[in-house]
């Protein structure tokens, strides 16, 4: 039976899962998620009646690409990417000898199954769409910087909207620079819909790709599997689904006195679009997008994206290692990577370990103990490869040279129809800047930023429909109100947001490390700008960005309870534990935030 690897675009608002086994396997994974910002997924490799699978070819350092071209023809195999950076091809076949013939080449150091990403279904009761119009203001005519629905009045704790900015100090650093055009930001998502008002000015449509590999869909399964599956639409440029638009816009969309603004106005935005919406994508699909957008000069790489390795098995081992050469080539040329985290609130040990010979110091890796189990939906049971994360390598954000991000929510606020045990103690309440009760944490985590979380931030299934990120207690974003992000109930849903339109152009909110990281993406932006020393070099803007971080803030977050059984909201019961927080060993501060939550006014200073 094929095992599950829990991925998160978004870092957070839908789950993607993807199997150890070949994707010609034709059987469907049913799968119900924590209790972050996603929901319940289901996994399934590509139906088809052939026997082609898609595989990841790794290579001698040095091995040309023709040569890695010519030894895949004569194995029998088709070649689909090439990446000579990491002397790595993926790789389409329908020989059934293809893995043995190509391993007898003295030059292939391993192959192995190219992992086939698929979007599930989704559950409204762990996270579910707030229907609300209850927001709607006024945007008649310009406004001095920055943008009308920033300081939009909200009934949280700041007050405004876009208080996430405002934690980051972000107006302060305005002062001094809201951006440089010539720093260049890769969003690796679901593509950027760049013509929305927001984006336009600063979206570069000539250098963004498309690095999803269509033609051997098509090749291998037919156009009517791109037809049936909804992917056509997918593989022309642009952004079908919405969630790469926001995490965009929360980057760099502009201060033009209509709607809302990024974390930097001043930049240029480039899309690889590595995920196809619904359908998911491949992990070579993802691997290339890095390579090629670190080849084209990006200074900064924003990947709101999380998947676990299992570094017992094979495969898994060398699916990180691929990982892990992509990201030393982006490190190598000076590209800086910031990630999300994850969604599952499971402790990330920063370790060295050895995989097949490599050594990797400070790698993330989940908690071997209790601290590695994520939350658990009540109703259901403990699942390996599914909250059962135990001793898993998180990539991309653990691994060695990326910048992992954590999430933090607005405010304290009382859940009162919340059954005692699970809601925030009343000693607590009004405490700004928690650790989400979704993101990961640990010594692994880098950074913290904002990443927004429900009013009680607890899950819904204990805080009830009421809980909600209307208002100022999700993070704040445009998107295109085209997408599915804001047309599709059911995705909108798995999304945790709230869209609505203004002058016919589209904002929501959201709550995810997937938001987190953005901010980070967006901060960093700005001290690149007034520290142009530090451009190409990965590990001094780090160093920067955490020697300036607010270390100050005190988490009372507490990790999953295995020992509180109590059950959800609607009555359903929690037998296995982990569903609810445990308000009496607070996370430590170090472990919520890392350095600390990042703060622009100081690092531009």
């Amino acid at each position: 039976m094929a095992r599950f690897h829990r991925f998160f675009l978004r870092g957070g608002l839908r789950a993607i899962l993807l199997t150890g086994a070949l994707a010609c396997v034709g059987v469907l994974f049913t799968t119900t998620a924590g209790a972050g910002p996603h929901s319940s997924y289901s996994s399934s490799p590509i139906a088809h009646n052939s026997p082609s699978a898609e595989s990841i070819v790794r290579f001698d350092a040095g091995t040309s690409a023709a040569d890695m071209q010519q030894i895949v023809a004569d194995a029998g195999g088709d070649v689909a990417t090439v990446m000579p950076e990491i002397s790595a091809v993926s790789v389409r076949t329908n020989s059934a000898d293809f893995s043995t013939e190509i391993e007898a080449n003295p030059k292939v150091n391993a192959v192995f199954v190219d992992r086939y990403v698929s979007w599930g279904s989704t559950d409204s009761r762990l996270g579910g769409h707030n229907s609300s119009t209850s927001f709607m203001p006024k945007t008649k005519g310009r406004s001095s910087f920055p943008d009308p629905l920033h300081n939009a009045a909200a009934p949280n704790a700041e007050g405004i909207v876009q208080w996430d900015d405002n934690r980051m100090d972000v107006p302060d650093a305005w002062r001094r620079t809201t951006g440089d055009k010539s720093i260049v930001v890769a969003v690796l998502d679901t593509g950027v819909q760049g013509n929305t008002k927001e984006l336009s000015s600063n979206f570069d449509s000539r250098t963004s790709e498309n690095a999803l590999d269509c033609k051997s869909i098509i090749r291998d399964y037919g156009l009517g599997f791109l037809t049936d599956n909804g992917i056509l639409d997918e593989c022309r440029n642009g952004d079908r689904d919405g969630h790469g638009t926001w995490v965009a816009s929360r980057i760099g969309a502009a201060a033009n006195g209509f709607g809302s603004n990024g974390v930097a106005p001043k930049v240029t935005i480039r899309s690889y679009k590595v995920l196809a919406g619904e359908f998911g994508g491949l992990t070579s699909w993802i691997v290339n997008g890095m390579i090629d957008a670190c080849h084209d000069g990006a200074d900064i790489l924003n990947m709101s994206i999380e998947g676990y390795d299992d570094p017992t098995l094979e495969a898994d081992v060398q699916d990180y290692l691929f990982w892990a050469d992509a990201i030393k080539y982006c490190h190598a040329r000076g590209t800086t990577i910031v990630a999300a985290a994850g969604n599952e609130h499971v402790n990330l040990e920063r370790s060295n370990i050895t995989i097949a010979g490599r050594t990797f110091i400070g790698a993330g890796r989940v908690d071997s103990g209790s601290k590695g189990i994520g939350t658990v939906y009540p109703g259901d049971s403990i699942e390996p490869y599914v909250t059962d994360l135990r001793g898993m390598l998180l990539v991309p954000g653990g691994v060695p040279d990326v910048i992992a991000v954590s999430a933090t929510a607005n405010e304290v606020v009382n859940a009162p129809d919340a059954d005692p045990s699970v809601r925030w103690p009343a000693r607590w309440l009004g405490a700004r800047d928690q650790l989400a009760y979704y993101s990961n944490y640990g010594s692994r985590i880098d950074l913290a930023a904002p990443g927004g979380a429900r009013k009680f931030n607890i899950a819904l299934f204990d805080g009830g429909l009421d809980d909600v990120l209307t208002g100022g207690y999700g993070s704040f974003s445009a998107v295109d109100p085209n997408s599915a992000y804001c047309n599709d109930p059911e995705l909108s849903a798995s999304y945790n947001s709230d869209c609505f339109t203004i002058g016919g152009q589209g904002f929501a909110w959201s709550q995810g490390t997937s938001m987190s990281a953005p901010d980070v993406a967006g901060v960093a932006v700005l001290t690149l700008a007034t520290h142009p020393r530090l451009r190409h070099n990965p590990d001094a803007l780090l160093a920067r960005l955490a020697q300036t971080a607010n270390h100050r803030i005190a988490n009372y977050t507490g990790p999953n309870d295995p020992r509180n059984t109590t059950a959800a909201i609607d009555g359903t019961p929690c037998d296995t534990g982990y569903c609810h927080l445990d308000f009496r060993h607070p996370i430590s501060s170090g472990d919520a935030y890392g350095a600390g939550i990042v703060d622009a006014d100081s690092a531009v200073s």
